[in-house]
């Protein structure tokens, strides 16, 4: 058998076939192939992003004389480094480029951009993410009658190709909003460390890219947790549930810092990595529940008095705070000696006196009526008044120690008077039961979550 004939090699001789049982041989593409940043540079390890990746053949811009691929028209494809994953995302016509001089001077609807030598460079996106882990890639060429003679496939002697690595987005770091629910036993807006937490109430957090998910606060924290959520996305709202006309907000704290009270608490940024902390406060109220002077100087009043068949009990209570007088002396009723007739009628005549020349008098009428409204239990001690900002037991408390202090306030008698004026005020709103105080433990509230879906 004669020996072949040897080929020769050449820019010009793009494919030279020989025709052995049917298979065809073509001629392997001189020079080489790199892919550079939009600037030119080569050897680039690790790339930003896919846009900055770009295809140079043969001359670089250090060494225009560089060995340089063959003049023709080429097809490029992106794959995974093994090649088995194909990433590249338009349609093979869209990825010819075309070389002449040893450089690349056009390609189809693919950004390029000028070279140093007398070239371009061409943009390779758009192209998929690759599976490999570490971020490489492959970047194939071949010419394009290869391509279409090897059925449409880049046959590994026919090509060039390139490594490189674009860097692995790392997903931004998640943030949470932990929410908590207290009962404001004072009203005062703080989270004592006397005041219970609330579990089972309903909280709301969203935002204004379609994130919206309501969960219920848990035992035994009174906390509920909105994790995986993106800063990105600010700003955030959480709102509370509403429990009924009984319930108020007293308290809206973000990271520790007091607000002013809303529900909902918009315009929250979210740190990413961070937990955001709300804190929401709510008391529940009822009325004072006091019966008036008016009440009880009448014959049902006399009666409740008089409910254990002795109104002695009664008597000795109120001989137990600092009563006084018109004239400023103290005043009780003996109930050693004196009967329980005499004794109301003494009380009636005491407390029906409607002078406040001595405010101290007129203070001590307003105390015994609030001691037999708690005695009766139609005032609850341990209840808050708002105005006062204490428990209607230390708000009594308040006015027998001034009682014990003071026992005659004339006009003029300042700061005496002002102070037990203020005192009779307070306690006269809970006896005639026209205001609301808090109660000391929370009132019954509900909430379901909605069903899934």
């Amino acid at each position: 058998m004669k020996p072949l004939p040897r080929l020769r090699s050449g820019a010009s001789a793009l494919l030279l076939t020989l025709c052995l049982g049917g298979v065809a041989f073509a001629a392997p593409i001189s020079g080489a192939i790199f892919t550079s940043d939009i600037d030119g540079t080569v050897n680039v390890n690790h790339y930003a992003a896919k846009a900055d990746v770009y295809l140079n053949g043969g001359p670089t811009n250090d060494n225009c004389d560089a060995a340089a691929v063959d003049d023709g028209v080429y097809v490029f494809q992106i794959t995974n480094p093994s090649g088995t994953v194909l990433l590249s995302e338009d349609d093979i016509s869209q990825r010819e480029f075309t070389v002449s001089g040893g450089v690349i001077v056009s390609a189809n609807n693919h950004a390029v951009t000028p070279a140093d030598c007398g070239g371009v460079r061409v943009q390779m996106i758009p192209f998929a993410d690759t599976p490999n882990n570490g971020g490489v890639y492959k970047a194939w060429i071949t010419r394009k009658s290869d391509y279409i003679a090897n059925g449409n496939t880049f046959r590994n002697s026919d090509t060039k190709t390139d490594n490189f690595h674009v860097l692995v987005p790392t997903a931004p770091e998640l943030s949470a909003l932990n929410v908590y629910k207290f009962y404001d036993a004072n009203a005062n807006g703080e989270w004592d460390a006397d005041e219970v937490p609330l579990f089972g109430w309903l909280m709301t957090a969203a935002n204004g890219f379609g994130f919206a998910a309501q969960q219920l606060t848990q035992s035994p924290d009174g906390l509920t947790r909105f994790d995986n959520l993106s800063s990105l996305e600010n700003p955030y709202a959480v709102q509370e549930g509403t429990a009924g006309g009984t319930w108020h907000q007293s308290a809206l704290i973000i990271d520790g810092a007091p607000q002013a009270v809303a529900n909902p608490a918009t315009g929250i940024n979210l740190v990413a990595g961070e937990t955001t902390e709300v804190i929401f406060g709510n008391y529940c109220e009822c009325k004072a529940g006091g019966k008036p002077k008016s009440w009880w100087v009448t014959a049902s009043g006399q009666t409740k008095v008089n409910d254990g068949s002795t109104m002695n009990p009664e008597f000795n209570a109120l001989n137990q705070l600092n009563l006084r007088s018109s004239s400023g002396s103290g005043w009780n009723l003996n109930t050693t000696t004196t009967s329980q007739a005499t004794n109301w009628n003494l009380f009636l005549t005491w407390v029906n006196n409607t002078s406040t020349n001595n405010m101290a008098y007129a203070l001590s009428r307003s105390a015994a009526i609030l001691r037999l409204n708690i005695d009766a239990g139609y005032v609850v001690g341990t209840n808050l008044h708002h105005g006062s900002g204490m428990t209607i037991s230390a708000l009594l408390s308040a006015a027998n120690t001034t009682l014990g202090a003071d026992g005659s306030t004339p006009l003029g008698d300042e700061p005496n008077r002002a102070t037990q004026e203020q005192l009779r005020t307070w306690i006269d709103e809970i006896n005639n039961n026209t205001v609301m105080v808090i109660m000391p433990k929370p009132c019954k509230f509900a909430f379901y979550l909605p069903p899934p879906g």
